[in-house]
């Protein structure tokens, strides 16, 4: 830890997501009641938690991605530590949030060779004054030894928050560019904080799979 992140535990100790107590990011015992989805328990179209031989979250639905993964469902405390990250800049809980998902990627070792994160909208990121996937999507691609790689560009869009399912696909259709200058390799691990109903993630896949990707996968900290 740097003298700046040991200046900022001595005046603002970092609190537990569940219970509040200082100390640890999530502690062992709120760690113990967060709903993580255990490897080969999710659906492997949504990442969703399986119930029985099929999943009910993706029944009636197409992705351009091939596979998705997510930590854990969005629930307390996984869901608070998520919002205390990206709506209350509290970027110490990027190394917990950061883990999990990469531990729900270890399956994928070796697969990918890329890894990149979906870049939040100008609005989102001049809101929150960082970008909270960036940091997430570098986590993975250390854990799982690949290039982090910033191949996307957000264009305009409304916000998704609010919106329903059909409006978030029309709302992500076209929200995303790939970078000119960054070479977009064959298989791409595409990173985000939430999946909610994939539109996003779809969004950004379709981009990458127009630019030249054969394969892309995608990545959530929380699915809700």
């Amino acid at each position: 830890m740097d003298v700046f992140g040991i200046l900022a535990e001595i005046l603002s100790p970092v609190r537990c997501a569940g219970c509040g107590l200082p100390g640890a990011t999530l502690c062992p015992v709120c760690r113990s009641t967060a709903h993580l989805i255990q490897p080969g328990a999710g659906c492997q179209r949504c990442g969703a938690p399986l119930i029985g031989a099929s999943c009910r979250e993706c029944v009636d639905r197409s992705f351009a991605f091939s596979s998705a993964v997510c930590a854990g469902l969005l629930e307390p405390p996984l869901s608070r530590a998520v919002t205390l990250y990206k709506d209350a800049a509290e970027r110490r809980y990027a190394v917990l949030l950061g883990a999990l998902l990469s531990a729900a990627c270890e399956s994928w070792r070796g697969w990918p060779d890329a890894v990149c994160a979906v870049p939040p909208s100008e609005r989102a990121l001049a809101r929150r004054g960082f970008d909270h996937t960036a940091a997430l999507a570098g986590h993975v691609a250390r854990e799982l030894d690949v290039p982090h790689l910033r191949l996307l560009v957000a264009a305009r869009r409304a916000d998704q928050r609010g919106l329903g399912r059909d409006e978030r696909r029309e709302n992500m259709a076209g929200a995303f560019a790939v970078h000119p200058a960054v070479p977009v390799p064959s298989r791409v691990l595409v990173v985000d904080d939430v999946f909610t109903t994939g539109a996003t993630l779809d969004g950004a896949t379709r981009a990458l799979l127009a630019a030249g990707a054969l394969e892309v996968r995608v990545a959530a900290v929380a699915r809700a």
